[in-house]
Order: C-alpha cells, then sequence, then structure tokens
C-alpha cells in the first residue's frame, strides 16, 4: 500500500484498444497520471489546507497522450502505458506539491523525487511476455482506437494505492475559468 498525488481519470475503457495483447487492462476507475508518489504514511497535519490554497490557484489544463511505453523498462516490463506529451505544466503542478508538502513538514524520500516521467498506465503486462514481442505488437496497435487522446487535468487528489485499486481520499479543484 502506498500514497499519491495524482490525477484521476475517469470514464475509460481500453479493453477493446488493448485486445488480442497479452497484457491485462486496469480496471475502469483506476486510471490516474501520478505527480508524485510519497510512501507508505498518509500526509496528515495542515498539509491540506496547504495544499488546497496551492492547487486552487493553478489554471486548469490539458494534456496529450503521446505513444504507448513500458515501463519500468523494456527489459522487465511491468505495465504498459501511454506516454505524457509536452508535461511542462504537469512538472511545474508537482514542483507546487512537493514544495507545500516540504512546508508542511511531509518527508519525502529522495528516490521519489527523481525523472518524473508522466504517464497513464492502461494494463498490466502478463508475466512471462516476450517484451520485443509485445513491441511488435504494439507497433500494430491504432491509436485512433483509444477511448481518448487529451485528458483534462481539473484537479489533483491523495490516492491511496493498494495492489492495482486505486482509491481517491481527497481531491483538490484546479482554478477552471
Amino acid at each position: 500500500m502506498g500514497y499519491l498525488y495524482g490525477v484521476m481519470v475517469t470514464g475509460l475503457n481500453f479493453t477493446k484498444a488493448l485486445a488480442g495483447l497479452p497484457v491485462v487492462p486496469v480496471k475502469q476507475g483506476n486510471h490516474h497520471i501520478t505527480l508524485l508518489y510519497i510512501g507508505d504514511r498518509k500526509p496528515s497535519g495542515g498539509v491540506g489546507d496547504k495544499l488546497r490554497r496551492v492547487v486552487e490557484g493553478f489554471q486548469c489544463f490539458r494534456v496529450e497522450l503521446g505513444q504507448p511505453l513500458l515501463l519500468p523498462s523494456l527489459v522487465k516490463p511491468r505495465v504498459l502505458a501511454i506516454e505524457i506529451n509536452d508535461h511542462g505544466l504537469l512538472a511545474r503542478l508537482r514542483a507546487l506539491i512537493i514544495n507545500a508538502l516540504r512546508d508542511s513538514g511531509v518527508n519525502i524520500a529522495d528516490r521519489y523525487l527523481g525523472d518524473f516521467k508522466p504517464h497513464l498506465t492502461v494494463a498490466y503486462v502478463r508475466v512471462k511476455v516476450d517484451p520485443q514481442y509485445l513491441m511488435t505488437l504494439l507497433s500494430y496497435v491504432d491509436l485512433s482506437t483509444l477511448p481518448v487522446r487529451a485528458i483534462p487535468v481539473d484537479r489533483v487528489s491523495l490516492v491511496r494505492a493498494w495492489g492495482d485499486n486505486y482509491t481517491e481520499l481527497v481531491m483538490y479543484r484546479l482554478s477552471c475559468s
């Protein structure tokens, strides 16, 4: 179990687009873009009020989906994800969240602050799948069949991750005008 701040994405179903691939699609209601994984301790204290002020001051925006990728690596893939193109605004929002957490005394392990590679996880790779074979199959996936090409970012949530289930605990709305 762990906690993260991210963007929950609702209404997606990738089952049709991923048909025939040796993957298990993420269940509906569990799609998200992770902004920051914070570990196995839920933040407490006044962090919620500080985050609400920071996030509510940030303008809503959209992110475009890019190409499929295998994570954490091509050699040992565990998930099939879709990269997020032009993620500058996500990186700025993430930096504001990190600063608000630090100002509130939340300790974030350095290992969670590394490279920021935003993505939308769409499926879990089945065990014992040859990564080269999977990449070959992915080259035949028609990205136009994906249920969405852009995702609105209008809120940030504190999420509890438990296995392959992601539960939104607290939600902070961005400023959408």
